[in-house]
């Protein structure tokens, strides 16, 4: 991956170049930005440039061997730690990296702007914990201390550092200060506020703007072969996540407002064998079906609140939606709205924590039962 296949993100991309050709490289550096962001594809076009050897004035040549390397993500100075299930023994480890890297490999060529639920998702681990072992620390120390293959830069891109085991953490704090020369580490990071102290006072920190949504609805189009106002609609609802708006764009329809409708329905009327339907229904989704469903939820009732103080120029809604939204509005007080949102946000954040979907989700419908009936 190259800068320019990534929208936007400009000044992002001159501090990088200018980091190089002002032979300022931080030998730890921190990409720190939103769920669905920019932060692992910048990586990845920092290593190719780093290791381009016909640089542009702004970017990868695109051309030559390493940039093809780079390419396909298989170029022997740049290494990949991300999380994946623990080996059940030390001596499986290698099997375990060997068979996850060519998955990871994959992965990150189709989806440079997924997350964490969406790489378990795609690897079926949805019933394993997935982290950045003590073994994985081992790895890293063990990869620093060999030279490079080529005689230039070896990398090593951590993605989800916050997902280290913390032995993990303080294996590597060693490493991560002193690095052997010409050693870079990228880290992207999602959560910046969860990483030990000690890791990001090692680091640079570069934070990943979300992107704009002129941006979104533009590489939608030009790179989706998206409808302008469907791009454009996607886009003001993607808040700044990429990776969102693709799945939007991919599942359109399929988080419909109706679902949201029907779903405050039942909740009105108090009828419990629906929500237990409903919950069975929310069960059959996979998790970023899930987590999309409670975040547009979310949308839905902010702009419900923006009709509620008259704020319709603001609305992002239009046409049956728009209608039901002011609706929806009229009828429930600002109170009522502004505690469904905290709790559907609550629920939304314990289910990241691998909190009981069946439980969260029948809970939050009894709760906005509770909130619409009062």
């Amino acid at each position: 991956m190259r800068f320019a296949d990534i929208p936007g993100l400009e000044s992002l991309k001159e501090s990088l170049v200018a980091s190089y050709k002002n032979n300022h490289i931080a030998h730890a550096q921190l990409f720190n930005g939103p769920v669905g962001g920019g932060g692992l594809s910048m990586a990845l076009a920092f290593a190719t440039y780093l290791l381009c050897e016909n640089k542009q004035e702004q970017d990868a040549c695109g051309a030559c061997p390493n940039c093809h390397k780079m390419e396909r993500l298989i170029h022997p100075d740049v290494h990949y730690i991300y999380p994946k299930p623990s080996a059940s023994k030390a001596t499986e480890y290698d099997k375990l990296q060997s068979d996850t890297l060519k998955k990871w490999r994959t992965f990150a060529h189709e989806q440079p702007y997924g997350d964490i639920e969406d790489w378990v998702t795609y690897n079926g681990y949805e019933n394993k914990n997935v982290l950045i072992s003590k073994e994985d620390s081992r790895n890293i120390i063990k990869t620093v201390s060999m030279k490079s293959f080529e005689g230039d830069f070896k990398i090593l891109i951590i993605w989800y550092p916050e997902y280290m085991h913390p032995a993990a953490a303080n294996g590597i704090l060693k490493v991560l200060e002193e690095p052997p020369t010409q050693t870079i580490y990228l880290l992207v990071s999602y959560a910046y506020d969860t990483l030990l102290a000690t890791i990001k006072s090692r680091t640079q920190i570069f934070n990943v703007a979300p992107f704009q949504e002129s941006v979104i609805a533009e590489h939608l189009i030009s790179q989706r072969g998206a409808d302008p106002q469907v791009a454009e609609k996607i886009a003001r609802l993607a808040s700044g996540s990429m990776g969102k708006a693709f799945y939007e764009l991919e599942h359109a329809g399929s988080i419909a407002y109706e679902s949201f409708r029907n779903w405050m329905q039942i909740c009105l009327k108090g009828d419990y064998t629906a929500m237990v339907q409903n919950t069975e229904s929310f069960l059959q989704s996979s998790k970023p079906q899930q987590r999309n469903q409670l975040e547009f939820a979310i949308a839905l009732i902010r702009d419900a609140i923006l009709s509620k103080a008259d704020n319709n120029q603001l609305l992002q809604r239009e046409g049956a939606e728009g209608e039901f939204i002011k609706k929806f509005g009229g009828f429930a007080t600002l109170e009522v709205l502004e505690n469904i949102y905290i709790n559907i946000s609550n629920s939304l954040n314990h289910l990241q924590r691998n909190a009981s979907p069946r439980i969260t989700y029948m809970n939050l419908s009894l709760q906005c039962s509770k909130l619409l009936r009062s």
